[in-house]
């Protein structure tokens, strides 16, 4: 394992290095999902990445954790999730999450990497609160996000346009004591 932040069983969390750049841009070219993609598929240059990645360790206090989802076995980077938007002084941050390649998905690494990201939230970084928005035709993240311990806090309306229709972004917020209670159901589950 290369620097591992937080582990489970079948995969490890670590910072993102300028190097996983050129996986980061290849994501976007050969995503299924674009339903996220406020713009669309634009893909994204692995300078503009690397630039992004080395910025971040520039700062003081960072705002910003992006993770490399990367599987035990064989260091294989397949996903990359995140802490933002951190609010050191009320102690709160937005998460996101997502799995390149279609191999990966519907496998359980997506909410294995979840729980990862926010035990490294509550328990590293010592926040009180995390939230999450997700684009209202993403059942499968709403269904996630449920199964994580977040619970339903709202929705701004027509938020995001798509194929000339207005979106809702449904929004979720996650304390610690709900996560510890989801954590311990789902190592319970894992096994």
């Amino acid at each position: 394992m290369r620097n591992p932040l937080v582990s489970g069983p079948r995969i490890y969390l670590r910072l993102m290095e300028p190097a996983d750049a050129r996986v980061l841009s290849r994501s976007d070219l050969v995503t299924t999902e674009t339903w996220y993609m406020e713009r669309g598929r634009v893909p994204t240059s692995a300078m503009a990445f690397a630039h992004m990645l080395a910025e971040l360790d520039k700062q003081d206090t960072r705002s910003t954790y992006y993770f490399a989802i990367c599987l035990n076995d064989s260091d294989e980077m397949i996903g990359g999730t995140s802490i933002r938007d951190i609010d050191w002084v009320n102690r709160n941050a937005e998460t996101g999450i997502g799995i390149f390649e279609e191999q990966f998905r519907n496998s359980g690494y997506g909410p294995e990497a979840k729980h990862l990201s926010l035990k490294y939230a509550f328990e590293t970084l010592g926040m009180h609160a995390m939230r999450s928005d997700v684009y209202e035709a993403n059942t499968r993240s709403v269904a996630a996000l449920l199964k994580q311990g977040y619970q339903p806090a709202g929705k701004v309306e027509s938020e995001i346009c798509r194929f000339g229709i207005y979106r809702d972004i449904l929004v979720f917020d996650l304390l610690r004591s709900e996560w510890e209670a989801a954590y311990a159901a789902w190592q319970h589950r894992s096994g």
